[in-house]
């Protein structure tokens, strides 16, 4: 186990930056970020191997180191030296650069190693999205976290980074733009078994058709970058077309979701994975119709929903829409579509919550006539430790954090 350093003990002397390399100067910025970037709160789930979520790769600590870690960045003493220290690194970059502009200077004159000042910029621009987060997560406007999942047997690795971006003039209904816990877990459990969400299935036989997945309010992309590039790992995938479709209602949220999925799977990856596609577009719950666009034309095989229910009419706006767009029965020979939904039980959102189970009945309970209908399949428990900097949607810190994962599907008295 690596032992955390406080700032003070691991930041090199600024007095002594032409003594070291970029590449220390760059570790020294992303221990940094690994120490003061706040992680998603509620992403834990409890007994599972967590994923890493940092600014930096290979620095997240552990649940072993969480004790040490909570006291170092809690630590005002530490938390102002370190702003300190990087004010002094962008002055002295800066006066740097506007001395090298000049004709009668030279770097040797300065002092500064070439590959140092090479990098200047790169390493000002890191210095200063650090300074922000340091001073308050609120002054730091975008933040890029890196997340990292892996199969159990560890046999495949995910990497995602992500971009979180303000509230759009504080509106509500840009919530999307960050990362939500909710999305975390479901992104693990579905790399921890693509089998169980229908990820899973052998290329031939009535199965080998094309897979289409959907996320509603697919935010910064997390769930479906993951199982984009999880399938980009799944030998039975291969050769089977997949399309996925990740869609979101807020102007800011879905350019930042656009963003997201072209930075994590570039658009040539639709043209050298040619049976393997990502795209993002529109959907407006509340406004449905029988008649969807061109790109949700076709009925979807797995939908996922992370953290989309906080408002009372949001359950039976998605109900209205998954009607339209999940695979019928006498559509699969094989597997029931399935829609995936997780959502957290937040005190304050109990009513919100409890629309789930009053909109989408349990398959015992379904119609007596028989009628086709989209009922709750399964429902499990899940637990998280709640970690996090910062209050989300009105949860108190140092709780832990409650989901419920349903499985929702087709169902008729008949088949039961």
């Amino acid at each position: 186990m690596s032992v955390l350093c406080p700032p003070t003990s691991y930041l090199p002397p600024i007095a002594k930056i032409a003594s070291f390399s970029v590449t220390q100067l760059l570790d020294a910025l992303t221990y940094l970020q690994s120490l003061y970037y706040p992680e998603v709160r509620g992403s834990r789930r409890k007994r599972a191997q967590a994923p890493t979520f940092n600014g930096g790769e290979n620095l997240c600590p552990r649940h072993e180191d969480d004790n040490q870690l909570q006291a170092i960045r809690s630590d005002a003493f530490e938390r102002s030296y370190s702003i300190r220290w990087l004010t002094a690194l962008i002055a002295r970059l800066e006066v740097w650069q506007d001395l090298s502009y000049s004709v009668e200077v030279s770097l040797d004159d300065l002092g500064i190693p070439e590959p140092i000042f090479a990098h200047t910029e790169m390493i000002v621009q890191q210095a200063a999205s650090l300074l922000a987060i340091c001073a308050g997560v609120a002054a730091a406007g975008l933040i890029t976290r890196n997340f990292i999942f892996s199969s159990i047997d560890g046999q495949r690795r995910v990497e995602a980074q992500l971009t979180d971006i303000p509230l759009d003039n504080d509106d509500y209904g840009s919530v999307g733009a960050q990362t939500w816990g909710g999305a975390c877990v479901l992104a693990e459990m579905v790399m921890e078994d693509p089998e169980r969400f229908g990820l899973d299935f052998p290329p031939d036989g009535p199965e080998s058709r094309r897979l289409n997945i959907l996320e509603l309010g697919a935010g910064t992309g997390l769930v479906s970058i993951v199982v984009t590039k999880l399938l980009d790992t799944l030998p039975s995938f291969n050769h089977r077309q997949v399309s996925v479709v990740a869609t979101d209602f807020h102007p800011s949220v879905l350019a930042n979701l656009r963003s997201n999925v072209n930075a994590n799977v570039p658009s040539t990856h639709n043209q050298t994975t040619s049976t393997h596609s990502i795209t993002t577009h529109f959907l407006d719950w509340s406004s449905f119709s029988a008649a969807p666009p061109d790109y949700l034309a076709y009925p979807f095989d797995v939908v996922f929903g992370a953290d989309i229910v906080y408002e009372a009419q949001h359950a039976a706006w998605i109900k209205n829409c998954l009607k339209g767009l999940v695979r019928r029965p006498s559509d699969s020979s094989i597997s029931h579509a399935a829609f995936h939904l997780v959502i957290p039980l937040r005190p304050t959102h109990a009513f919100e919550s409890s629309t789930v189970e009053s909109v989408f009945l349990n398959a015992c309970d379904g119609d007596p006539n028989g009628d086709v209908d989209l009922v709750i399949l399964s429902k499990e428990s899940i637990t998280c430790d709640a970690h996090g900097d910062y209050t989300t949607r009105g949860q108190g810190l140092g709780e832990d954090v409650e989901y419920v994962y349903y499985k929702i599907g087709w169902s008729t008295n008949a088949r039961l």
